[in-house]
């Protein structure tokens, strides 16, 4: 049986998130790619390692908090990047129960070795943008972001507010009221 042709949907898809995520998912892939080439590093792990050496002593649940990146995701890549002998763990002196993490001089030296590629290769990703505008997308990102810290208060905001425009496209309008 032949499928009827269907016309486009007139439907919003360009939302911000979407093209958050095609813009990172992109950069992501092609820096993964020079990092593995010139370092044998992914992005991932880079992003981990350069958390851990801005932040010398971080714990686990802090370093997951920070990274954007799934909690057994991270616990998995920080027990390669011991392996690999570029993290090290250590126990807390203030509470056992944590595991803080360090880089090892290795790490740092490979850290310190990936920080010029990484200024190139996003001057030449956001080459197309002025000064301002890369200004402004740094601003606004961090805007973001910082919003999202307090994530579930947001969360609660727009569910309600998505139920109050459901409820209220659900009630005849007085215009249509006769």
């Amino acid at each position: 049986m032949k499928s009827a042709r269907r016309r486009p949907l007139d439907i919003k898809s360009d939302y911000l998130n979407v093209l958050l995520d095609v813009a990172s998912e992109r950069t992501r892939y092609r820096g993964s790619q020079v990092y593995e080439t010139e370092l044998g590093v992914s992005v991932r792990d880079l992003r981990l390692l350069r958390m851990i050496g801005t932040a010398p002593d971080i714990s686990m649940g802090d370093l997951v908090n920070l990274c954007g990146i799934e909690k057994t995701l991270v616990s998995k890549l920080v027990s390669a990047l011991v392996q690999r002998g570029w993290v090290q763990r250590h126990v807390g002196a203030a509470d056992a129960r944590q595991i803080l993490l360090t880089l090892t001089d290795a790490g740092e030296a490979l850290v310190l070795r990936a920080e010029p590629i990484g200024h190139e290769m996003e001057e030449r990703f956001l080459d197309i943008l002025s000064a301002a505008e890369i200004d402004m997308l740094r601003r606004v990102l961090l805007k973001l972001i910082a919003a999202e810290s307090g994530s579930r208060e947001i969360f609660d905001f727009l569910v309600t507010q998505l139920r109050e425009s459901k409820a209220d496209a659900a009630q005849p309008s007085s215009r249509n009221v006769r």
